[in-house]
């Protein structure tokens, strides 16, 4: 998601990270979608960094800090390794889909989307 980030120092030590306007507002938008999400509903920092500032899907952070690989997870669920990406790069699963996914990871359906 932050591609294009200019690092301002001072002293030869970073003191500011510069962002397109753009990616500074998705920042935002995702912090605040997930500062309204139910106070039982947890993310691991490691996760809620991966989604907000690498803008990886829910999905894949959960994926990735359980240290699955997609091969893996979609064996567990008994798809193709390339069914499993196609559903780690939608933005809208099906609430069926999620509940596997949701199994598999060790989650809450709930952790997998930002819908609030």
């Amino acid at each position: 998601m932050i591609a294009d980030v200019q690092i301002i120092k001072e002293n030869n030590v970073p003191v500011f990270a510069v962002i397109p306007y753009a990616q500074y507002e998705e920042m935002r938008r995702r912090l605040a979608v997930a500062e309204n999400l139910d106070a039982k509903i947890k993310f691991p920092l490691e996760v809620a960094e991966m989604n907000a500032l690498k803008g990886y899907s829910l999905i894949k952070a959960w994926r990735i800090y359980r240290g699955k690989t997609q091969s893996e997870l979609a064996a567990a669920m008994g798809i193709t390794q390339g069914a499993f990406s196609q559903i780690e790069k939608s933005a809208r699963n099906q609430s069926e889909t999620l509940r596997r996914v949701a199994a598999v990871l060790n989650v809450k359906p709930e952790q997998l989307t930002l819908d609030d």
